[in-house]
């Protein structure tokens, strides 16, 4: 699972376009600088100094903020100071700018007085302020981003943790039934436990090999559960188990062992050695869809806790982290059935 933000935003975040970003930028404020240089008259040229200077001082106020001001107090939540620093800094640097600016008209005009009109005082400190304004608008914004994309980082990874330790609880479930099975196998019918043991083979080649990532085909998971049914037959040679399949597997994926514990919970708690029991799974694949039904037999005396177990909370909890909204999960509980229906869309 990878974070939303980290392609959507790369050219945003990434500090190797840090400086085309910064040239951009400033392009977009002071365009004209560079243009008046190379295609006005070079008489026009000494006009555009104090524009020249006006960049400079704008230069140094934004990346002062940026680098000082904005780690020093508004960082460490000192926003009052920070905005009183802010507002100064302005305020010096249009002072300096407007005094610089006239002294360069005194001097290039012959000891001309300049002064700027109080509508030019107003409008050169909007214009700074908005490049300041916009300066750290897009820093801000930079942060917030790169703190949105480490937030879905860490929720990925801690997803991913949780959906492999919901996995490895199922495991070791399922292997400690089948190595019971085996075991009663061993006492009974020792012919029947090499087979046996040939098929958890399987199943744990499966589990190791084929199941490591986060979606698997749908065709190889039938295959689990028939093996795994196979299995647990030998014990319960009473037992009536139907397994089938409406539809093409072929193509479709799913999480791995999201049906096996609907399946495991049949087995332990609808079948029995001693009295005829039944179970019935079927799959009805459909487009855009998956649906499951596992109906088994409960037995004369109610087994404690059958509902419950390791396997049925489990998959619950990875139904609504795998697929959040894209699932359905009925169950009917009757005096001499149970009955569990899901759909996957």
């Amino acid at each position: 699972m990878k974070p939303k933000y980290t392609k959507a935003f790369d050219w945003i975040l990434n500090d190797r376009y840090r400086l085309i970003q910064h040239i951009l930028f400033w392009l977009f404020f002071y365009a004209d600088v560079p243009a008046t240089l190379l295609f006005d008259p070079p008489g026009l040229n000494e006009l555009h100094v104090p524009q020249l200077i006006t960049f400079l001082s704008d230069l140094f106020v934004v990346y002062f903020n940026l680098y000082f001001l904005i780690p020093k107090f508004l960082l460490k939540n000192k926003a009052r100071l920070y905005l009183f620093f802010t507002f100064l800094t302005v305020i010096i640097f249009g002072f300096i700018n407007q005094h610089v600016s006239s002294l360069y008209f005194y001097m290039e005009f012959e000891g001309e007085e300049y002064g700027l009109l109080p509508s030019e005082v107003v409008n050169n400190f909007i214009f700074q302020a908005s490049v300041l304004g916009s300066a750290i608008g897009i820093n801000i914004l930079k942060r917030f981003l790169r703190n949105r994309a480490k937030i879905e980082e860490l929720q990925s990874i801690n997803l991913e943790t949780e959906l492999a330790y919901l996995k490895e609880q199922i495991n070791p479930h399922f292997l400690f039934n089948a190595l019971n099975n085996i075991y009663v196998q061993t006492r009974k019918r020792p012919k029947e436990a090499s087979e046996s043991v040939l098929l958890l083979s399987d199943l744990l080649r499966y589990q190791l090999y084929d199941c490591g990532k986060e979606k698997v085909y749908l065709k190889g998971e039938l295959d689990y559960l028939k093996n795994y049914l196979k299995l647990d037959s030998f014990r319960k040679n009473n037992a009536d188990i139907s397994f089938e399949v409406n539809g093409n597997p072929n193509g479709k994926m799913v999480a791995p062992f999201i049906f096996l514990p609907f399946i495991e919970n049949a087995v332990k708690h609808g079948l029995s050695i001693d009295n005829e029991s039944f179970i019935k799974i079927q799959f009805d694949l459909l487009e855009n869809e998956i649906q499951l039904t596992v109906e088994n037999s409960k037995p004369n005396t109610p087994t404690p806790n059958r509902v419950g177990g390791i396997g049925l909370n489990n998959v619950k909890r990875r139904l609504d982290l795998v697929y959040p909204n894209r699932y359905e999960l009925n169950v009917e509980d009757t005096k001499s059935t149970y009955k569990v229906q899901l759909r996957l869309f």
